[in-house]
C-alpha cells in the first residue's frame, strides 16, 4: 500500500470510519500475528495476543500521530501487549505444544510435502529456541532479522538508543545461535539471517522474513 493511501485510510479510521479500520487492520494483521508469534508460548497465544493488541489499536488509533511509521507503532502495541500480559500472569506459563497449523500448510504451497514438512519443522525449531532468548534480546533479533526493520526503527518501537539495538542483537543472536544448536547442530549452521558485514550469526531462515 501507497504511503498516501495508508495516510488516507489511517486518518479515515481515526475519524470513526469502521469499514476503514477493518480493512488497515486486514493489511496489517499478519504482521501483527507474526510479531506476536515471539512472544506466545503456541500459535494459540499468539492469536490471543494480536488480538489484545488490536483492541489496543481500536481503542488508541485517534493518539497516532505519525511520531514514527504505523507498522513501528503496531509493533510497540504488540510488545507492550505481552509484557503488561507477563505482569497480569505473575511468571505463569502454559507450555502445551500445538501441532502445525493452516499458516504453515499454506506457506508449503507448490513445495514438495517432503520438503515442506522440513521446512515446517524447521521454522518450529526456531520459534521454539526465540522463545528462550531473553525478551530485549529475542524482540530485537525478531524485528531485524525477521521484520525486516532498520537499527532506527527498532530503536524506536523499544526505547532505546541505536547502540543498545546493536548490542541486544549481537547478544541475542548468539543466545539463539547455542539453543539451536543444542536442539540440532543443523538448524543452527543452516539458518540465513539478515546480519551485518562481519556478523556470522545466523538467526532465521530467509522464508520466514518479511516479504520473502
Amino acid at each position: 500500500m501507497h504511503r498516501e493511501d495508508l495516510d488516507a485510510l489511517i486518518g479515515h479510521a481515526q475519524e470513526g470510519d469502521i469499514r476503514a479500520f477493518e480493512a488497515l487492520v486486514a493489511g496489517h494483521l499478519p504482521l501483527v500475528r507474526r510479531f506476536a508469534r515471539a512472544f506466545a508460548v503456541s500459535d494459540a497465544d499468539a492469536d490471543d495476543l494480536a488480538q489484545e493488541a488490536l483492541v489496543r489499536v481500536y481503542k488508541h488509533l485517534r493518539l497516532f500521530r505519525y511520531q514514527a511509521s504505523f507498522s513501528s507503532w503496531l509493533y510497540a502495541l504488540v510488545r507492550n501487549a505481552f509484557l503488561d500480559a507477563e505482569k497480569g500472569r505473575a511468571g505463569t506459563r502454559r507450555t502445551r505444544e500445538e501441532p502445525l497449523g493452516v499458516e504453515h500448510e499454506e506457506r508449503a504451497g507448490g513445495v514438495r510435502p517432503d520438503d515442506a514438512l522440513e521446512r515446517a519443522q524447521d521454522e518450529e525449531r526456531l520459534w521454539r529456541a526465540l522463545r528462550q532468548v531473553p525478551i530485549e534480546f529475542r524482540s530485537a533479533v525478531v524485528l531485524f532479522d525477521i521484520e525486516g526493520c532498520t537499527y532506527d526503527e527498532v530503536a524506536t518501537i523499544e526505547g532505546v538508543a541505536v547502540g543498545t539495538v546493536k548490542s541486544r542483537l549481537h547478544r541475542g543472536r548468539a543466545h539463539l545461535r547455542g539453543l539451536l544448536e543444542a536442539i540440532e547442530p543443523r538448524a543452527a549452521h543452516s539458518a540465513g539471517a539478515r546480519s551485518p558485514p562481519g556478523t556470522d550469526v545466523s538467526a532465521a531462515p530467509s522464508h520466514l522474513r518479511r516479504g520473502s
